[in-house]
């Protein structure tokens, strides 16, 4: 199967078979400029080391405030096999993913697995999206460290869009095959909101059906996004030893519409719902990136975090992508262009992973975090810790430097 994803990634035209779809002016509507070849490697680290405190040598869960050190625990996962599941997209508007050398490795308490890509890439039928899908045996019965490993090529555009030319597409009679899914509710996400729907319908002046779909979603992100309060805005959940845990997701208390407000994840899945309720596929793409200076530094955290890239679909033109962080910082009005709206500065620095928090036939560990695994396993939670690694390594400018972005899901 490895062989038969090569013609994914690295696209010419010839071998894409888009449709041109393009302004008057001839010029693409998304247009895939300036590309970026880099190896990824993407890690999921499950261990058990608990702090302790160096004076008194109590256990603590979290040992924020108090001089601790870190020692391992008893055995954390104990049972015969693990199955687990880490997400990545083949294909999106600014990115494709080169499997042809794919590297998939599994490690239980130093003893290594390397995957056949053929099995452990699991591509799923008419989405751009993929597992890879890691079996390890625990011999002993338990484990006290497994590391998942998957290592691979992308290769990331920046993404121009002719916003007039998309402001100028119509409603179609309906969507192309394959749209349900994407106007549908899901976990987080709930289009049949009767306050939010009315409140997205309300945002365009006579109604969202008496503009474009392009501008009917514009301004009902705009509009969520104006009144929304950040709590917090921190994309992520650090663990213990500062590694990358999940996503920041609110545990206590309300989020959303009805609360007003939320952490920049649960803003996209609102903005996602608002869009949905208007009738326009939408979706939240969930990406890893590096931190950037002006987000949270604190000492001994990962340089890593989460970033949720919002897209909707316009039939012949394609995913546009909207960032609603970044759509925070417009402050003009009118028509004039929104930033984060459509063409995103650096949406080129986000590598993404998934569509779904949690893999289809997986369920979450210890917190959302977008990879999965089976139960099966008997888990002490106090001193389980989960680690996402994720190293983007720079390789050079793609050879092809403009392409027409694609115009659907559909991959060779």
């Amino acid at each position: 199967m490895h062989r038969t994803v090569r013609a994914i990634a690295f696209l010419t035209l010839a071998a894409c078979g888009l449709a041109l779809s393009s302004s008057q002016s001839g010029k693409p509507i998304l247009l895939r400029t300036k590309p970026r070849v880099h190896e990824i490697r993407l890690e999921v680290e499950l261990f058990q080391q608990a702090p302790v405190d160096i004076d008194t040598g109590a256990v603590y869960v979290d040992g924020l405030g108090r001089r601790t050190t870190y020692v391992k625990s008893q055995p954390t996962y104990q049972g015969t096999a693990l199955a687990m599941a880490v997400p990545v997209l083949v294909r999106t508007s600014w990115c494709d993913t080169d499997f042809s050398t794919v590297v998939i490795k599994g490690n239980v308490d130093g003893k290594e697995y390397l995957a056949d890509p053929a099995k452990a890439f699991v591509r799923q039928s008419g989405t751009t999206e993929a597992l890879v899908q890691f079996e390890m045996p625990l011999e002993r019965g338990y484990a006290e460290n497994i590391l998942a490993r998957t290592t691979y090529q992308v290769q990331r555009w920046e993404l121009e869009v002719d916003e007039a030319a998309a402001a100028s597409a119509t409603w179609p009679r309906e969507w192309p095959s394959g749209m349900d899914r994407f106007l549908k509710a899901e976990p987080g996400v709930d289009p049949t909101h009767a306050g939010l729907k009315a409140f997205a319908d309300s945002a365009t002046k006579g109604g969202a059906r008496s503009v474009g779909p392009y501008l009917a979603v514009r301004n009902a992100a705009l509009a969520i996004v104006r009144g929304w309060k950040l709590p917090n805005s921190g994309t992520s959940v650090y663990g213990q030893k500062g590694g990358l845990r999940g996503l920041n997701f609110t545990v206590n208390g309300p989020w959303g519409f009805d609360a007003g407000g939320g952490t920049p994840v649960e803003l996209a899945a609102t903005c996602t719902a608002a869009v949905r309720a208007l009738g326009v596929p939408c979706r939240v793409v969930y990406c890893l990136g590096r931190k950037s200076r002006s987000n949270d530094q604190r000492s001994g955290t990962s340089g890593s975090e989460f970033r949720m890239i919002c897209e909707f679909f316009l039939p012949n033109i394609g995913w546009i992508p909207f960032d609603p962080m970044m759509m925070r910082q417009h402050t003009a009005g009118g028509m004039a262009a929104i930033r984060g709206f459509a063409n995103i500065p650096d949406i080129q620095d986000a590598l993404p992973l998934a569509f779904l928090t949690v893999p289809k036939g997986y369920e979450k560990a210890d917190r959302v975090a977008l990879w999965g695994w089976k139960r099966g396993l008997q888990v002490d939670e106090p001193t389980a810790v989960t680690r996402i690694g994720f190293d983007d390594s720079g390789r050079g400018n793609g050879k092809v430097p403009s392409m027409p972005a694609p115009v659907s899901d559909e991959v060779p």
